[in-house]
């Protein structure tokens, strides 16, 4: 497969060098050097971590074989006299919960995701196109911890009522049954909802990007046979696009996968699985855990060396996982770049041949699913059986395809064809009013809930005697200084890496490096916590603070590098071109040309960075990095706002619990104006470069 390249800006690498001296030289090569150097640094990273996982889980790794993947037992408690069964790990429980709830996000997420980006790319004028992106991409700014909380005190006692309305009228369903630990409403249904929030802007922001690439011409040879708009979107738009749209599920999946906070706040918390012989096992309104959830439950406190190295074995197998997730993703979608780019006929073919692989495994899937269902259903209730509600809902899609083929051929064509246009607009609207209202009514929760205790006693410092009457001043110094110590190391490291990807990055060692940065951005945030733990806290006995600032500069590294190198990929090469021709240096260039036309794109790599970090949660808890104290050393733990709202969110007094809705709602004003800002500064920049 061809390295995929971006059209605009070539770097310095392909100009001719000026100014010939030894001495210029050497300072070229230092300098590439250099941001070599730091552009490694992610695929060095990659491997660092699993060589860490490794290390530590081989003890769990000789004790427990391939046993570990495939036994459906986990106790932790070593064997006692009372007790003679412990220390049995069985990790497919967790990776069961784990593909359940993400396939829920994606059974929810990818038509209202796809949907919002077709209305969003082929439909609304651009006046309300960019707002309402906008507004989608920003529930993508909301902090994970925000979503678990909302989820569990707003979202999980509606589902009470909705899961038993559901059991009462589809209950001969398995995924709708009733069992044992369902109707609590913290379940592997409310955690599947809670991702389908998380990772609904990016399936829309992706498949947004991939059919804007979709050459006009395309669009008007439909419309020109005669094709109303949403047949030209159905049939050629999505068709093009299929395979970068198939690459923004997996990202979205890859999200799913490693989520942490949010997924264990409201999933209940209990050992479950689903066995064939009992198909109401499978129901989705039991409690359970992922193997994130299970993570943030105990790797902070194991039982024995044993189980902290089978935890360690578990943060593992969710790494090989997302990164094998995400290396398909981006591959899926730079299929696509390149295609719209002018690729080869192969992976014009390859294209199709995945999007044809993924239709058929689709429609085996549903029918191996709906013949399970009608079987059980027969079985149980004999020739009513037939007459299910999985069944009608089948029997009337397939009335509908059939209606739809002879109405084709009838008089009643050109105005069905008008109908099956305005549904299809029509549904793509809601989808993307859906995500708005998603949004709109989050933030308008937080906001009431946030504001009575957000005064001027807020800021005061804790009183450890006292904490009910304590403010959340530790809290918040204790944010900015984490943050900081993450900018410190991982602002510098991107900026210098997306220098090397932009101006000398357009070759194999280029294509290699930005794999890796992407494949960097998508490992789960606990397990970039539980490497930090192993890397620090383990050889120090100490320095959780130093730690999470380690942890979250790894999470800053890939969002800067990446914007640094888009931003940088604008400046017009005759900037370059004129700088070199008057005898300066590739590095002077850079410098003094390049990267104060950039600015801009550098400050917007350097916000979306802070915004990600700011609100995380599971590496700062897997480091140990939680204080009720208020003090600056980060060789100690450090208090943090995203921390404080988990130990909060069950305190039993009324402040604490108004407090840590005030630190919410501070949070994500912070994340919010951190987005915007990066947003706002990343358009001006762009129109900056282009018109310069």
């Amino acid at each position: 497969m061809a390295v995929p390249t971006t059209s605009s800006g070539s770097g310095i690498n392909s100009q001719r060098t000026r100014g010939g001296s030894s001495r210029s030289l050497r300072t070229d090569r230092i300098f590439r050097s250099g941001t070599l150097i730091a552009a490694g640094t992610a695929p060095v990273l990659i491997i660092a971590i699993g060589i860490a996982l490794f290390i530590a889980s081989k003890r769990s790794i000789v004790a427990n074989g391939l046993g570990f993947f495939v036994g459906e037992k986990w106790k932790p408690n070593p064997p006692t006299a009372m007790m003679h069964v412990g220390n049995i790990f069985g990790a497919l429980p967790f990776v069961y919960g784990t593909l359940l709830t993400s396939i829920i996000a994606l059974a929810l997420a990818v038509p209202l995701g796809v949907g919002s980006a077709i209305f969003l790319a082929e439909i609304a004028p651009r006046k309300l196109s960019a707002p309402l992106s906008f507004f989608v991409e920003m529930l993508a700014a909301v902090p994970s911890i925000v979503y678990g909380y909302w989820g569990l005190s707003y979202l999980c006692p509606i589902l009470v009522g909705v899961e038993q309305w559901l059991t009462n009228n589809f209950g001969h369903i398995p995924c709708f049954a009733t069992t044992i630990g369902t109707g609590t409403g913290q379940d592997f249904f409310a955690a599947g909802l809670v991702l389908t929030l998380m990772i609904l802007p990016f399936i829309t922001a992706v498949s947004r990007d991939v059919l804007q690439t979709v050459p006009v011409a395309q669009r008007e040879a439909a419309l020109g046979l005669g094709a109303t708009r949403w047949e030209a979107i159905r049939t050629v738009v999505l068709r093009y696009a299929s395979s970068g749209i198939i690459g923004a599920v997996m990202l979205g999946l890859g999200r799913a996968l490693g989520e942490t906070m949010a997924v264990t706040m409201v999933i209940g918390g209990s050992v479950t699985i689903g066995h064939l012989k009992n198909l109401a096992t499978f129901s989705i309104f039991r409690s359970g855990y992922t193997m994130t959830s299970l993570l943030m439950d105990q790797y902070p406190s194991p039982n024995s060396n044993l189980h902290a190295s089978a935890l360690t074995q578990l943060a593992l197998t969710l790494f090989l996982i997302t990164v094998v997730v995400n290396a398909i993703a981006r591959g899926l979608v730079w299929l696509t770049a390149m295609k719209a780019g002018g690729g080869s006929d192969n992976s014009a073919k390859l294209k199709s041949l995945i999007g044809a692989v993924i239709r058929y495994a689709l429609l085996l899937v549903v029918f191996l699913v709906f013949l399970m269902q009608l079987s059980s259903d027969v079985k149980t209730r004999g020739v009513m059986g037939f007459l299910g509600g999985a069944e009608i809902i089948v029997y009337l899609m397939i009335a509908l395809w059939v209606a739809s083929r002879v109405v084709r051929r009838s008089k009643w064509q050109p105005q069905w064809r008008r109908m099956a246009s305005a549904a299809g607009i029509a549904a793509c609207a809601i989808c993307t009013l859906v995500a708005v209202g998603a949004l709109i009514g989050l933030l308008t929760y937080v906001v009431q809930h946030g504001m009575p205790a957000l005064n001027a006693g807020f800021f005061h410092k804790p009183d450890p005697d006292n904490p009910d009457s304590g403010g959340m001043l530790h809290a918040v110094v204790g944010t900015a200084e984490l943050v900081l110590m993450a900018a410190m190391v991982g602002i510098p490291t991107g900026i210098l890496g997306g220098i090397y990807l932009s101006e000398f990055g357009n070759d194999r060692v280029g294509f290699v490096i930005r794999f890796f940065t992407d494949l960097l951005n998508g490992v789960p945030s606990i397990v970039l916590g539980i490497f930090a733990y192993a890397l620090i806290v383990v050889t120090t006995t100490a320095y959780q603070g130093v730690a999470g600032g380690f942890a979250l500069a790894i999470m800053m590294i890939p969002t800067v590098m990446r914007t640094t190198e888009e931003l940088m990929r604008l400046v017009p090469d005759s900037l370059r071109e004129g700088s070199l021709g008057l005898g300066a240096t590739n590095a002077r260039t850079v410098w003094k040309v390049v990267l104060p036309s950039a600015r801009g794109g550098i400050l917007t790599g350097a916000l979306l960075a802070v915004a990600r970090v700011s609100g995380e949660t599971a590496p700062l808890i897997m480091v140990g990095c939680s204080s009720n104290l208020f003090h600056l050393d980060p060789r100690h733990a450090l208090a943090s706002l995203p921390v404080t709202i988990y130990v909060l969110r069950n305190a039993p007094s009324n402040l604490a619990i108004q407090q840590s809705w005030s630190a919410a709602l501070v949070l994500v004003a912070l994340v919010l104006v951190a987005s915007l800002l990066a947003r706002v500064i990343s358009n001006r920049s762009i129109a900056a470069t282009r018109s310069g």
